[in-house]
């Protein structure tokens, strides 16, 4: 579960590039692809703060 942050946004990059060079890009494609990179980040850095925190309390 520790990459899960980077997982989510792969997941985004994945569903901006897949619609790019299937020359279907619509808003929602986009919109989701930025949602999950957006989403990713912010689990990514909730994740390892408390990695941190876990680490500072042994």
């Amino acid at each position: 579960m520790k990459h899960i942050g980077v997982i989510i946004v792969l997941l985004g990059v994945l569903a901006l590039i897949v619609p790019f060079f299937l020359a279907c890009e619509t808003n929602a494609t986009l919109a989701i692809g930025a949602v999950l990179i957006v989403a990713g980040a912010i689990v990514h850095g909730i994740v390892m703060k408390k990695g941190i925190d876990n680490d500072v309390a042994k």
